[in-house]
């Protein structure tokens, strides 16, 4: 359930429309970001889709993968 919700919150957070917004925030701040704008962009569409894959993925547990392949 936790990571339904992290995933979400990550998924709302980190949409790449708010990519520019965070841009003009850390400026507006004062804050000095040296990374070029397409790498935060492309940052923020790889926390998307890990959200994305948090909130919609099913539940995987390791130990089941690698027990007898009786069972799919």
């Amino acid at each position: 359930m936790w990571r339904r919700k992290i995933g979400i919150a990550m998924m709302v957070f980190f949409l790449p429309v708010n990519a520019p917004l965070f841009i003009l925030t850390t400026q507006s701040l004062g804050w000095n970001i040296d990374q070029p704008d397409w790498l935060i962009g492309l940052s923020f569409l790889i926390l998307f889709c890990a959200g994305g894959v948090l909130a919609f993925m099913p539940r995987i547990s390791i130990f089941r993968l690698f027990q007898s392949g009786d069972q799919p």
